[in-house]
């Protein structure tokens, strides 16, 4: 007998709990999975990170009281410092920069995968703040390499704009994993694994059309039930009567 599951929540929710044990060792069995993975197979990425402070020159040579020795900031030289942050988060970007930090690990890189490996952006739109971040596999790789590019921009950024400032403001003294992230791929996994558990429980439900219980019939109908017949084939019989005789009459 064939027929077409209405679908709820309450179905939905009484086919979890039926099968609450098959959606628990799903969710483990991908979450241990997951877990392996990132412990024991996966190779690292860690990432440093630190930052140089860049203006037009004027808010620090050209500022200064002589008197007072206080500096006076007009806001036509943070407007110009800000324009010119982002010229110079395009200059870090450029081939050569990359080389001369090739030189001085000793060529250890080529310079195109030092560029494969950092993040040159403005910490934000209104600051004058650049951060560089490099990954490496190890934390000591990624901390060496940030260091030794911050070293260089100071000096690599006057070649192109002679009358800026640069200056480091952060070195990186810490790296942190950003791959893989063990806690969050394995309840990710864990939570995919009894959700696809979950949905081919479901479609097995949805082919087997055969009613065992009443809910079969009052969950998928809008009917009322009105009885059930009994079911006699595993019953033991305690004797029958015909005809006025009773098999008990035997015993």
């Amino acid at each position: 007998m064939g027929f077409v599951n209405n679908i709820s929540l309450i179905s939905l929710a009484k086919i979890a709990i039926r099968h609450f044990y098959i959606l628990v060792i799903s969710a483990l069995v991908c979450g241990i999975a997951a877990f392996s993975f990132c412990q024991f197979v996966a190779v690292p990425v860690y990432s440093a990170t630190g930052s140089v402070l860049v203006t037009n020159g004027a808010i620090i040579k050209d500022n200064i009281d002589n008197n007072t020795g206080s500096s006076k900031v007009s806001n036509t030289d943070i407007s110009a410092s800000l324009q010119l942050a982002n010229t110079i988060t395009d200059i870090l970007k450029t081939n050569d920069i990359y080389k001369e930090l090739a030189d001085s690990t000793g060529n250890k890189y080529t310079y195109s995968e030092l560029k494969s490996k950092i993040s040159v952006k403005r910490r934000s739109t209104d600051t004058l703040f650049i951060d560089i971040a490099f990954t490496g596999s190890t934390p000591e790789e990624a901390k060496s390499l940030t260091n030794k590019y911050l070293e260089l921009t100071p000096d690599y950024i006057l070649k192109f704009i002679p009358n800026s400032t640069a200056a480091v403001t952060t070195n990186a003294e810490s790296a942190s994993r950003i791959y893989p992230r063990t806690s969050i791929v394995t309840l990710a996994a864990a939570f995919i694994g009894a959700i696809i558990s979950f949905a081919i429980v479901y479609l097995i439900s949805l082919a087997n059309t055969t009613i065992k219980t009443e809910s079969d019939i009052t969950d998928n109908y809008k009917i009322m039930l009105i009885g059930n017949i009994p079911d006699f084939s595993n019953a033991k019989p305690k004797g029958y009567y015909k005809y006025g005789y009773s098999r008990k009459d035997d015993q």
